[in-house]
């Protein structure tokens, strides 16, 4: 099996306008600035990308590291703040969800040279 480039292109065209919509979105509202939700958004769509290329069984290997990064950034927190507080916890866990998304979906596009279930 090999790559399917039809898919990797659309997927690619599918980023391109993403960032055409973020670029436009940020020149229209100058001063209002909400970087945790471009990254909850880019996560969201990366993650969508990578499922799609994985299926659902090898899809499930990602969530999983996920969830175990979001659960060491919730013990650093409370061991360096002695507390939980949302507002700190969200911005890091939203850009580092969408850099693990951003490499799972990288990796994904070699998903079809993984073995079949």
């Amino acid at each position: 099996m090999t790559i399917n480039y039809q898919r990797t292109l659309l997927q690619v065209l599918i980023i391109l306008i993403f960032i055409g919509v973020k670029y436009l979105s940020s020149r229209f509202a100058q001063g209002k600035k909400h970087p945790t939700f471009w990254w909850a958004l880019t996560a969201i769509l990366f993650w969508l990308l990578a499922w799609w290329n994985f299926g659902l069984y090898w899809s499930a290997y990602p969530v999983a590291v996920w969830m175990v990064l979001a659960l060491v950034l919730i013990v650093i927190q409370l061991v360096h703040n002695h507390e939980f507080l949302y507002r700190r916890y969200w911005p890091p866990f939203w850009r580092g969800s969408a850099w693990l998304a951003i490499i799972s979906f990288g990796l994904s596009l070699f998903a079809g040279m993984l073995p079949l279930v």
